[in-house]
């Protein structure tokens, strides 16, 4: 089940439906994409599997040995190898790998100076990136002509208004479903935008049910119930311009869903995501997930601890992009 936040590069997605197979065996909780603050994380990426992640490997390896990229970048210089300190950025950020001869021995040195083993780096940069063709995404998502249809039928300009500053669920699972409330911080990029619009999809035939919440009104709700999607309007007060404002909104769906999360098309957001299980809804493990974009397949970041035996929590405060959730799975009859 999903919603985006229409007409900004930003636009956040939720999807709840299931996709890929996931195994529970060892390698599919190593963690991928944790942020780590102490020397534990090397330890980890030790026995990173090579599916990567490899921006958030190195990440938390910068960060557990509390090393500057500035630093990084001296290191580097000093082995003969010229890499920026905008690049180191961008590769830990998931703007862009490493591919060139001198990029890919950067790598290797990065691994001696953070002290990892040869190639737990290296080794997550294995997976190919296949760019300039349209592959088959691994699961069901978002039909991209129906949503940019359905998005021109609500008017989003191709320009963005409102940039999302972070997204807040707390979703209840149910027997049936799922219930789901999000807060949306936004800030407007021009004065006057009094509209927020959701964009939502779902596998399966019944559609969500999309209610504003406090501070704002419902306005427009459009479908497409052959592809999954309806989007709806959230009505505010006009903003000036640089002015933030809080939305929110709850949407009910009437289908069991085995995971949930949002799509973050830039870098840098924040989300926080709140599972609460019925009784009649309990899971047996949970999961933090990500995937990078519609062509690589959802992979586990690291196994969520089931709060006393109901609750699966996280929070991340500078996201790289892609979808980030949590999948879950029932209670053995």
């Amino acid at each position: 089940m999903g919603a985006i936040a229409c007409g900004r590069p930003s636009a956040p997605l939720r999807r709840g439906r299931s996709g890929a197979a996931w195994g529970d065996g060892p390698a599919s909780l190593e963690i991928q994409y944790r942020r780590v603050t102490s020397g534990s994380a090397i330890d980890d990426l030790h026995g990173a599997p090579h599916g990567g992640p490899f921006h958030t490997a190195l990440r938390s390896a910068i960060t557990a040995r509390g090393l500057s990229l500035e630093r990084l970048h001296e290191r580097l210089a000093a082995a003969g190898l010229r890499v920026s300190v905008s690049t180191l950025s961008n590769w830990q950020r998931g703007l862009s790998r490493p591919s060139r001869p001198q990029s890919l021995r950067a790598v290797a040195e990065l691994e001696r100076v953070l002290g990892l083993a040869a190639g737990s780096l290296g080794g997550l940069l294995d997976a190919p990136v296949h760019r300039g063709r349209r592959l088959p995404a691994p699961a069901p998502g978002t039909p991209v002509l129906p949503a940019s249809r359905l998005r021109a039928r609500m008017g989003v300009p191709a320009e963005p208004e409102l940039d999302i500053l972070a997204v807040q669920d707390e979703v209840t699972v149910t027997g049936t479903g799922w219930v789901a409330t999000t807060r949306t911080v936004v800030r407007a990029r021009r004065s006057g935008v009094a509209r927020h619009v959701v964009l939502s999809h779902v596998g399966g035939d019944a559609l969500p049910e999309i209610r504003a919440g406090r501070d704002c009104t419902l306005g427009r709700v459009r479908t497409d119930r052959a592809a999954g999607l309806v989007a709806a309007e959230l009505l505010f007060g006009p903003l000036g311009r640089g002015e933030t404002f809080a939305v929110k909104h709850a949407m009910t769906a009437n289908e069991p869903e085995p995971y949930y999360g949002h799509w973050f098309r830039t870098a840098g957001q924040r989300y926080e995501l709140t599972l609460r299980f019925d009784p009649g809804a309990g899971a047996r493990r949970a999961y933090r997930i990500w995937r990078l974009d519609a062509r690589s397949p959802h992979r586990d970041v690291v196994r969520l601890r089931l709060i006393d035996g109901r609750l699966a929590h996280f929070a991340d405060f500078d996201l790289s992009p892609g979808f980030h959730g949590i999948r879950w799975t029932g209670r053995e009859p």
